[in-house]
């Protein structure tokens, strides 16, 4: 797996100095307890992957813990627990769908490390994703925002963008289901607003099948789930793996679903990843153009204001 590079992680200037072993797990796993409303496919739900089958297929491909990241419920995380109580590699999360109160839109917020009673409490504050991210740091918990797009998509402005990820302390940078041009602009915005600040990040395959579970992953030096979130809320981290790919994501539903069930849904999952590749390039080559902006404002104001070498022309010396 090739690693993100430096804004993996605050940790990444130790990875050679460290002894300390390394930790590796997926932060964005779909169980059948996701359901499939939010692949707009609800005739796939049958082929959905059960927990067991999910965490045993991690373990295989040598993730050190494992969790499930299951669309508004933890039901997914419980049902493994019940069959393996004392999984010590084992730790609940899930995926909170949270609305941007000004736009309406949707935006994913991965918390890791939960209770019941703060599930509880979570699904009844989602209506604010603010809110979402107030109550995650009071409860000391590891929230990560995942996609910006959809807010992109529903406002138009990047302000709004800003205004989500001054609220978060970490983000996903890296999501296996999205295109590499969607997580690079995820990554620069987080960068851009950032500004010196201290954030973490985390990485997942936002897998809904065995396929690509543990493609994409998030890292750490740690022993155990207890050091492992220690490093997530402390913002200790990198992201390691694959990019999304359309024809990865088909083949996926292709191994567990005939054709003729899977054709239509593909066609509507082929056509909102067009739509918002499309939507990332356009945000891309704004951003480009602001920057060109600004350095060519202060490349005008150096020449105003900066040192002379001497006189000029026809200057007394």
């Amino acid at each position: 797996m090739s690693s993100f590079g430096r804004i993996g992680s605050d940790l990444s200037r130790e990875r050679t100095s460290s002894t300390e072993p390394l930790c590796r797990a997926d932060l964005h796993v779909h169980s059948c307890y996701s359901g499939s409303g939010h692949l707009r496919a609800p005739r796939l739900r049958s082929g959905l992957s059960e927990p067991e089958t999910l965490v045993r297929t991690a373990r295989a491909r040598g993730m050190s813990l494992a969790t499930l990241t299951d669309l508004d419920t933890i039901e997914g995380c419980l049902a493994f627990l019940d069959r393996h109580p004392d999984a010590p590699d084992f730790f609940l999360s899930e995926e909170v769908l949270a609305s941007e109160p000004r736009s309406g839109a949707r935006v994913s917020v991965l918390i890791y490390g939960l209770d019941e009673r703060q599930h509880r409490d979570l699904q009844g504050l989602k209506w604010d994703v603010f809110d979402v991210a107030a109550y995650a740091r009071v409860e000391g918990l590891a929230a990560s925002l995942g996609s910006l797009l959809p807010v992109l998509e529903r406002a138009g402005s990047e302000d709004r963008v800003r205004n989500l990820i001054r609220a978060f302390d970490r983000f996903e940078i890296r999501n296996g289901a999205e295109d590499r041009v969607c997580n690079e602009l995820m990554a620069r915005l987080v960068q851009q607003t950032a500004a010196g600040r201290s954030f973490g990040v985390t990485a997942g395959s936002n897998a809904h099948v065995t396929g690509r579970v543990a493609r994409t992953v998030t890292v750490a030096r740690a022993s155990g789930c207890g050091e492992f979130l220690d490093a997530l809320r402390e913002n200790r981290t990198w992201a390691e793996g694959e990019h999304g790919r359309a024809w990865a994501s088909f083949a996926e539903v292709l191994r567990h679903v005939p054709l003729h069930r899977a054709a239509h849904p593909l066609v509507d999952s082929a056509m909102r990843r067009a739509r918002r590749s499309a939507s990332a390039r356009r945000t891309r080559k704004r951003l480009d153009r602001i920057d060109i902006q600004q350095f060519q404002e202060k490349a005008r104001s150096f020449r105003a204001t900066g040192p002379r070498a001497g006189p000029g022309p026809g200057e007394a010396r």
